[in-house]
């Protein structure tokens, strides 16, 4: 099962909003199987998942079945706080948190109870990925994210994700990192094989490669689920 964690969306969505929804997830279910989360950001205010996005799936014209999770993405700098992720958790199936302050991404790797950590791929991340950091995510099943959508948009961005992505693999070594699209727009999807040799290009082998979209994406629901 192919999948894709990462489809940004909006709490107030207008109707281009949702058909560009639906172009994005028809293109997803032309691969194969697929899984996908709907991601909401948070930047201080708690979003609400929008019921314009319930639409009739049989309306994507899929030659294969999908699934729609959700998914929100705590944006920011300060300290997260136990109930917050509770509340969300309340909400949303899977829980994200992006930041570029070290004691955040500290406390997201080694206490706070959130699901995937993500980065800011539009500037160079501003603090030291440390190894001892890494492995205490790794022990409470923690993931880390890379999306391929700015390294499209953007060439700067491209380095960013790049170097992020070699820190990560040599500490990781592909264990519990996924790669999503965070596509805005249809045209910013690739296939299954174009993101696994973009995994390859990295320094993964052929099976850790694969499982960045497959296994350790399925891996993580079924922790989510059976929390």
């Amino acid at each position: 099962m192919y999948c894709d964690l990462n489809i940004p969306c909006s709490s107030n969505p207008d109707r281009a909003s949702v058909d560009r929804i639906k172009l994005i997830l028809s293109r997803v279910t032309q691969f194969q199987e697929c899984t996908v989360a709907l991601n909401y950001t948070m930047q201080g205010k708690m979003p609400l998942k929008s019921e314009k996005y319930n639409f009739d799936k049989s309306l994507l014209n899929s030659p294969f079945p999908l699934t729609v999770l959700s998914r929100v993405t705590i944006e920011t700098d300060e300290l997260l706080q136990p109930d917050t992720v509770a509340q969300l958790r309340e909400n949303f199936d899977l829980i994200a948190i992006k930041t570029t302050d070290f004691g955040v991404f500290q406390q997201a790797c080694t206490s706070v109870a959130i699901d995937i950590i993500s980065f800011h791929f539009t500037e160079r991340l501003p603090f030291e990925i440390k190894a001892a950091d890494i492995n205490k995510a790794l022990k409470r099943h923690v993931y880390f994210e890379l999306s391929y959508a700015n390294a499209i948009r953007d060439a700067q961005a491209r380095t960013y994700t790049i170097g992020v992505a070699k820190q990560l693999f040599e500490f990781t070594h592909g264990n519990n990192c996924i790669i999503t699209s965070g596509a805005e727009i249809v045209s910013e999807i690739r296939n299954p094989a174009d993101v696994f040799y973009f995994a390859k290009s990295l320094g993964l082998p052929n099976d850790k490669a694969k499982f960045t979209v497959e296994k350790n994406c399925e891996q993580l629901i079924h922790l989510v689920k059976n929390k």
